[in-house]
């Protein structure tokens, strides 16, 4: 048995009594952006993923979602991805960004993401499954908070569910930017509509609720209302950015 192996073996004995954190990266080079999700929850995601897996018609012992999958005309891998959406609506995401030149880097960015993320938003014990493809780091983590690098998403599946943040995060970004443009019918959204729809306000509306934000640090005008001032957590942006 591996060093790793023995780590995923005391973490997955523990899982029940630790927040997990998953990260992946998804790389665009056409935005020059590179997006770094790490997805929160506070129970093991394998069993859930599995059954996503399953039930698109997936084998989950062999087979893994991957964002760079062509999506068009492979309906079985849209279904797929729609179900990882569901499941991204249960979880907490935090997001770090930083350009193509830094991917060496995309761990130490992890670090700092996941360093300042407000109390609440990660209190330990918690473990971190990083994805194999990313190069490991030094990390300054807080105490408590263990790093697994080198992990297989096919049997860490939480990283698959990171690995559609990464992609869907992106896709928001690279509209921005205005690099994508693509739509969909309103009706996938609104039944009975016509017309298109922005896809990245789709995928927005998807996750809204997942993304973490930050706290109000303003206090409150005469009106009652908070001031538009916030200590943000659950992003962060490179200075090469």
């Amino acid at each position: 048995m591996t060093e790793l192996d023995n780590e995923l073996k005391s973490a997955d004995k523990a899982a029940s009594e630790y927040i997990n954190i998953f990260i992946d990266e998804s790389i665009h080079d056409r935005g020059n952006l590179i997006v770094i999700a790490a997805v929160f929850r506070a129970d093991n995601l394998q069993e859930l993923v599995g059954d996503a897996l399953l039930e698109c018609g997936f084998d989950s012992a062999r087979d893994e979602f991957k964002s760079s999958v062509k999506m068009a005309g492979n309906p079985a891998a849209q279904r797929l991805r729609d179900r990882l959406k569901h499941i991204l609506g249960t979880c907490k995401i935090a997001v770090a960004i930083c350009p193509v030149s830094e991917r060496a880097a995309v761990v130490e960015h992890a670090g700092r993401l996941l360093s300042g993320l407000n109390g609440e938003a990660l209190e330990p014990p918690a473990t971190v499954y990083f994805d194999g493809g990313m190069k490991r780091a030094l990390l300054e983590l807080p105490e408590g908070i263990t790093p697994i690098h080198g992990c297989d998403s096919k049997w860490i599946a939480g990283i698959q569910v990171a690995d559609c943040a990464a992609y869907l995060v992106s896709m928001m970004l690279l509209a921005e930017l205005g690099i994508v443009t693509k739509t969909v019918p309103a009706s996938t959204v609104y039944p009975g509509d016509e017309g298109e729809i922005e896809l990245a306000w789709t995928l927005w509306a998807a996750v809204r609720y997942a993304l973490s934000s930050g706290n109000p640090v303003g206090g409150y005008d005469e009106d009652g209302w908070c001031e538009p001032l916030m200590h943000p957590f659950g992003l962060l942006v490179s200075d090469g950015c």
